[in-house]
């Protein structure tokens, strides 16, 4: 069984940082999403090498650095077509790590959502992300109103659900995608609705009875993700490009290889 630490005092950090994050300029959401998304969300994936058998590990980590590399040069020239494959990836990526008991119409309903439901009451400032992230301005307009209905679609099948099952945590999730700024709100929900609960099935997995005992397990990942954030930062992103790229671009960077490779090589989920 895992025992949580501190959960209240963790929560209410959450919560306020993210409130505080939301009246804050944009540099600052900035800081949040990157702490949020790369450090504390990424610790479910830090894992992945554990979850490979060891004959495999060669040519996981081979196609990991591979498509991590694809990642880097997809931004720098390809901006218009890396970002739109990144979020459907990440849909459905969402969509098969959600537990299978959820159902089919839920797990949809949140891979989908995680994207789409930021920019239901945030139209101009997800545009805005999306233009200063490199998205083509010709299909930026149709784009928003896909977002926008598939969001609110979402997110009143959702809210609907969670309340009648009573699942007020994701019900928290759900309402942070739809309240906060998108990247506030994305960056809670990402956490709540995906990444605790996929690091939970890990330390399952993995015999961990604590989160101390996973990170005793992945800090060498953990350690190597976080100098790859840097050197990337430092040494290989134009300096003349923006920071919401920088952003997606690392993000796509940690997140696509566990997103398409960790599949193809983990041992049979026993979770």
């Amino acid at each position: 069984m895992i025992v949580n630490l501190n959960p209240k005092r963790g929560w209410m950090l959450l919560y306020g940082a993210a409130f505080a994050a939301s009246f804050c300029p944009l540099m600052v959401q900035l800081l949040f999403a990157s702490v949020a998304i790369g450090v504390v969300g990424m610790a479910h994936g830090a894992s992945d090498l554990a979850v490979v058998p060891p004959e495999k590990r060669v040519g996981f980590l081979c196609g990991y650095v591979s498509i991590m590399t694809v990642c880097l040069l997809g931004w720098q020239h390809f901006p218009t077509s890396a970002l739109p494959g990144f979020l459907v990836a990440s849909a459905i990526h969402f969509t098969l790590e959600e537990p299978t008991q959820s159902g089919w119409l839920t797990r949809v309903a949140l891979g989908i959502g995680l994207v789409t439901i930021p920019a239901v009451f945030y139209r101009s400032d997800t545009a805005d992300l999306l233009s200063y992230a490199g998205f083509s301005p010709a299909a930026l307009g149709l784009t928003m109103n896909l977002l926008q209905g598939t969001g609110a679609l979402c997110a009143g099948g959702l809210i609907c659900l969670m309340l009648i099952t009573k699942q007020y945590r994701r019900f928290t999730g759900v309402m942070a995608l739809l309240f906060f700024p998108p990247l506030v709100g994305f960056s809670v929900g990402f956490l709540i609705l995906h990444a605790f609960p996929q690091t939970d099935e890990r330390c399952t997995a993995l015999g961990c009875r604590n989160y101390y005992d996973y990170l005793r397990v992945t800090w060498p990942i953990l350690v190597g993700a976080l100098l790859f954030t840097f050197g990337v930062v430092f040494f290989l992103l134009p300096s003349a490009q923006n920071s919401v790229r920088n952003l997606f671009t690392l993000l796509t960077a940690l997140a696509l290889p566990h997103l398409l490779v960790t599949p193809l090589f983990e041992r049979k989920r026993i979770f």
